[in-house]
């Protein structure tokens, strides 16, 4: 008798890219109020794999800005760990710092620990590749998902599997009822 096993499967939204890809998105798209809904999305991304821990990487205001609070509680409340940085005074501007780096850290060293066989990145950014490059080196997948527009064909091949949000937007859709 054979046991078929379930893939363990984390996932990584770089919520940063994923909020200016999606707004983008809506102009591309003419779809201005199209909003993705985060449990939603990671549902169809893991599919019927074992999901070990999904994880949503930010920037967050100080002070907090009471919806960005709001949302995070939310993804909280649905089992998403929200790893938020507080943005940074740089002159006179705010600036997102460490949130890469934390998800990097996160991505590596979970891939460390054997924690998870197949490791889904939502984000487009091409500064992450090292990254995929050594996490793919330990023996894991690395799947990508991103919209068509925010990523590069080099980061496309480079994924195990790339997974279009053009092509499933509609089934991510952030639904108000």
């Amino acid at each position: 008798m054979t046991v078929q096993l379930r893939e363990r499967v984390m996932v990584f939204i770089d919520g940063s890219n994923l909020f200016w890809a999606q707004k983008r998105w809506r102009v591309l798209s003419q779809r201005p109020n199209y909003k993705i809904d985060i449990p939603k999305l990671v549902d169809k991304l893991v599919g019927d794999r074992f999901l070990v821990r999904p994880y949503f990487y930010c920037a967050i205001g100080v002070p907090p800005n009471p919806g960005q609070v709001k949302f995070h509680h939310r993804l909280k409340y649905c089992g998403i760990t929200v790893v938020a940085k507080p943005l940074r005074k740089r002159g006179n501007k705010w600036v997102e710092k460490g949130v890469d780096v934390a998800l990097v850290t996160d991505f590596l060293g979970m891939a460390f620990r054997n924690a998870y066989d197949v490791a889904i990145l939502v984000s487009g950014d091409k500064d992450l590749e090292g990254a995929i490059e050594e996490v793919k080196r330990l023996g894991k997948r690395v799947e990508v998902a991103a919209f068509e527009h925010s990523i590069g064909e080099d980061l496309k091949m480079l994924a195990d599997r790339f997974i279009s949000l053009d092509e499933i937007a509609d089934e991510i859709e952030l639904r108000e009822e």
